[in-house]
């Protein structure tokens, strides 16, 4: 076989292959081409970009071209094209200024921007460096960065996913009844619920949860259903502060929901309720947590979409005989 050389060259290979479970005998034919030396020819690369501050919904990439051929490259555009997801591309820009051209550059939003070459000739071996932003990323996306030349196109992909969790949380109960008299036990229920709301994968987050315990209540236990199956009776043991600390996060599937119920249980020692707390713990007022009975739930968030944050979920209690 001859060396491939800077030539164009063709090449064909019939191989004889023998089946032994069929007795039969396979000719099949391969056949390749290596275009001259001089031909077109790029090798395109694409590279994430983290920029600090920038909005959740944004992305940025650098795309290289390299020109492989012996020939200088000119004549070619350079497109970024969404081909995949809901992004759009905002800005595509190309430094040519050290092959003598200019900074080309293109604003969208747009699903697909390009640029010229201009005057710009590039040597063999080097690259060119653009830069593309996105807006809208959300769920899964894909863009082509690509180089054209001629009839040829050479390019590469861009692929970013970015999942979206949605956090509900809500009472179980419209309210609790509480004996103006006595020592006995109450219970408040409430759900977190995570929801998934791209075709990206995703994950929940860890919780904190801060139950308030008003004057005469104490907080005796807090259990809860629907966790993920490591969380055990053993995590609901309640911390010196109060709270319980439960390591909820877990893998979230794309357009999918997981709800956890968690129930608190007080003990209350009704005479030592007084009678401004039993008008407070009547109502609820989401911008004063001394109102109703409330528990505090602070999301550590995750890498999965899932943002870090603060619910409160609030029950008024009602004196019974009142």
């Amino acid at each position: 076989m001859a060396a491939p050389g800077a030539d164009a060259r063709s090449y064909r290979f019939t191989p004889t292959i023998e089946v032994s479970t069929r007795n039969a005998i396979l000719r099949p034919t391969v056949s390749a081409h290596k275009p001259a030396a001089s031909e077109a020819h790029a090798t395109v690369s694409v590279e994430d970009v983290r920029v600090d501050g920038a909005a959740k919904d944004t992305s940025r990439f650098t795309m290289t071209a390299r020109n492989d051929s012996t020939t200088p490259l000119s004549d070619f555009t350079i497109s970024a094209g969404r081909t995949k997801g809901q992004a759009q591309v905002g800005t595509l820009t190309c430094d040519l200024t050290a092959f003598g051209g200019k900074v080309v550059s293109a604003t969208g939003p747009a699903e697909n921007l390009t640029v010229s070459s201009g005057t710009a000739k590039v040597p063999q071996g080097k690259d060119i460096t653009c830069q593309v932003d996105l807006t809208g990323v959300v769920g899964r996306n894909r863009v082509k960065a690509a180089l054209t030349t001629g009839n040829q196109t050479f390019s590469s992909d861009y692929v970013n996913h970015r999942p979206v969790i949605e956090v509900e949380t809500h009472p179980t109960d419209l309210l609790v009844e509480a004996a103006p008299t006595g020592t006995y036990e109450v219970e408040v229920g409430y759900t977190v619920t995570f929801t998934n709301t791209t075709d990206a994968n995703g994950s929940s987050s860890d919780i904190v949860l801060r139950p308030g315990v008003p004057a005469g209540f104490s907080l005796k236990s807090v259990t809860g259903t629907g966790t993920p199956w490591w969380v055990g009776p053993d995590n609901y043991a309640i911390q010196d502060d109060g709270s319980l600390s439960l390591r909820t996060g877990d893998s979230l599937n794309a357009h999918s929901s997981t709800t956890m119920t968690f129930t608190n249980t007080y003990q209350v020692n009704a005479e030592a309720v007084t009678e401004e707390t039993w008008k407070s713990l009547g109502t609820c007022d989401p911008k004063d947590p001394s109102k109703g009975l409330t528990t505090r739930i602070d999301l550590a968030g995750s890498e999965g979409g899932t943002e870090a944050g603060t619910h409160t979920i609030c029950t008024p209690v009602t004196r019974t005989g009142n």
